[in-house]
């Protein structure tokens, strides 16, 4: 069993110092030292630190240097891939990830940890030895195994796992499905009908891109109470579209959005709703916002519309609309 690990930071990847986290080049080794003497695994794993960066300070950039190592990848000479990543924006990465580089024919977990690897609480550990296991079990797919404060290691799908709790620090998936679980060394599968089987999972799919280089940006803005839109102004020479993340009803504040979006059409910048849930109701807020041409994205996490429309907007194959409508990796509810 040969396992490529891209490195790139993150809590994983830091220590402390004077009450500082940073990153760390090289904790990758200490992750590794750890793995080996609580579980002696005699996996092989060949590491490429790709990058230092506290997940934070994910952008354009930095997706650019993890989806051209992850395309690079010799898919004959490994099993399996494991990106080390920072908890922050784990939930972005992993779904924009799994949308661009969908096509790769081996598994690809996504390890963090909740504290440095030196702390007692860390958890990288045991995510690190999931995601092992679920490469060892054969299995395949973009996933993101995560230990939760419970002890109870889920396995979840990478266009369905949602920001972690501020507070404990968890992550969930959409719909609390997650894709697998880790049980004694076991992995047990998910057998929800609303979850792709690993026969899908398994289907080869089409690249989007071969390369990505993102010449403009989606805007997002997350709606909160009394959200000062006539503050906000997009450049719409970098700007493509704007994502408007609802609330968990699908609403947003209904004046101030319509006037927002009258301001962004007339720059030619385009305005989405997501989550939107597909049903025969809606509130009046979400009914009048699809009326005056906010485009829904139905049924998907903020994340996977995020990563969907920095797509749709990147590639020139399909108008944005026709590439939204398609399914790109399991990310519809």
């Amino acid at each position: 069993m040969h396992i490529l690990i891209l490195a790139t930071g993150g809590t994983i990847g830091s220590t402390v110092r004077s009450g500082v986290i940073a990153p760390d080049g090289g904790r990758e080794l200490l992750l590794l030292a750890q793995y080996r003497a609580q579980y002696g695994d005699t996996a092989r794993f060949t590491v490429r630190e790709i990058c230092t960066v506290l997940s934070e300070n994910a952008d354009d950039r930095f997706y650019e240097t993890l989806i051209r190592a992850l395309k690079a990848a010799d898919k004959n000479e490994y099993d399996g891939i494991i990106v080390l990543h920072g908890t922050d924006t784990l939930s972005y990465t992993a779904a924009l990830c799994a949308m661009a580089c969908r096509e790769l024919p081996v598994p690809v977990c996504f390890v963090s940890s909740a504290y440095v690897l030196t702390d007692p609480r860390q958890n990288g550990a045991e995510n690190f030895r999931a995601a092992v296991r679920y490469i060892e079990s054969g299995l395949r797919g973009f996933v993101v195994p995560y230990c939760s404060r419970s002890g109870e290691v889920q396995i979840h799908l990478a266009t369905r796992i949602c920001e972690a709790d501020c507070f404990t620090d968890d992550f969930h998936s959409a719909a609390d499905l997650p894709l697998a679980f880790l049980e004694g060394n076991t992995i047990r599968l998910n057998l929800s009908p609303a979850l792709p089987t690993q026969a899908e999972l398994c289907a080869p799919m089409q690249p989007i891109l071969q390369d990505f280089v993102f010449q403009k940006t989606v805007f997002p803005i997350k709606m909160m109470p009394n959200l000062a839109f006539d503050a906000i102004s997009p450049n719409p020479n970098t700007c493509a579209a704007v994502l408007c993340i609802g609330y968990h009803s699908g609403t947003a504040p209904q004046t101030p959005l319509l006037h927002f979006a009258k301001r962004m059409r007339q720059n030619g910048i385009p305005v989405y709703l997501a989550p939107v849930k597909s049903q025969n109701t809606q509130y009046l807020s979400t009914d009048t916002l699809l009326d005056a041409g906010i485009r829904p994205l139905f049924s998907i996490t903020a994340e996977s519309a995020l990563a969907k429309l920095k797509l749709a907007y990147q590639q020139a194959a399909l108008p944005p609309e026709d590439f939204l409508s398609q399914a790109l990796y399991f990310e519809t509810l």
